[in-house]
């Protein structure tokens, strides 16, 4: 007859008590519960470890600390569940995942679209932990490093940029008055919605061969007066609804041909003008 080794095991075959304490290396079987247990030296001596090995499929291992891992029930499926302590700073176990933040699915953590909020985030990383991080400025020329936890000031230009920081949103614009002490060029368009516009400067270029007066003028009437006035001469050149005509108010001296398109009735005199009725 063959020989036959027996580990230490439970009285019966339903029982499913774990053994209470075991020799260092010794084996006990728990036919119960489908449980082998090894004896773990320690200091104490007698503290057990338990690895259930019914199935590949079905690993259960559970430690001193509480904390358990099942791998799925028998051959059904293959899903890990944890159970047990929760993770301390000195203990490993369990972590958990707000759900505000996190999004934990078939074991699977995300961070949601929003991430984490600013109060969340307030004080939970010391400014000793980012001692070697900085945010760097930078003009287009010249940079500063600013650390973290350190002061970032907005400064603006007296009557050229104002800068105002409200509930920690800094706003940049231009003053109500705007002097800039170089050339300015606009790439786009330019409006004036003011009543003035001053233009100091020697030489004035405009592309456009059509200028508009009295623009936006809902008829003639409302064109009245508009025109073009020579300041320190007290020349004028202004349209008249009166006869919806062009008014000059000095003499009008033409080099070349003065040609009139329709009957004109001509009243006052001329001056150094000479009158060809042509040939025929």
């Amino acid at each position: 007859m063959a020989n036959t080794l027996k580990v230490k095991r439970s009285a019966t075959y339903s029982d499913t008590s774990n053994p209470s304490s075991l020799a260092y290396g010794e084996l006990a079987f728990n036919n119960g519960s489908s449980k082998l247990f090894v004896g773990k030296q320690t200091a104490s001596n007698g503290t057990v470890e338990a690895f259930h090995v019914g199935s590949l499929a079905d690993l259960t291992v559970t430690g001193s600390t509480g904390l358990s891992a099942t791998l799925g029930s028998g051959n059904a499926d293959n899903t890990l569940t944890l159970a047990g302590v929760n993770a301390t700073t000195s203990v490993k176990g369990v972590a958990s995942f707000h759900g505000d933040n996190f999004s934990v699915s078939s074991g699977a953590v995300t961070i949601k679209d929003g991430g984490v909020s600013n109060a969340e985030l307030a004080g939970s990383i010391a400014n000793a932990k980012l001692a070697n991080s900085s945010v760097t400025v930078s003009d287009g020329s010249n940079t500063s490093a600013i650390s973290l936890g350190g002061t970032l000031t907005f400064a603006g230009t007296s009557n050229e940029v104002e800068v105002a920081e409200n509930a920690g949103t800094v706003t940049v614009g231009l003053p109500n008055n705007v002097t800039t002490g170089g050339n300015l060029v606009v790439g786009g368009n330019l409006t004036v919605n003011g009543s003035t516009t001053t233009v100091n400067s020697t030489t004035l270029d405009v592309d456009d061969i059509n200028i508009t007066i009295a623009k936006g003028a809902a008829n003639s009437a409302a064109a009245d007066g508009a025109g073009i006035t020579v300041d320190g001469a007290g020349a004028t050149l202004i349209y008249d609804h009166t006869g919806t005509q062009w008014e000059f108010n000095k003499p009008l001296e033409v080099t070349g041909t003065l040609a009139v398109s329709s009957t004109a009735t001509i009243t006052g005199g001329f001056t150094n003008t000479t009158f060809d009725g042509g040939t025929y």
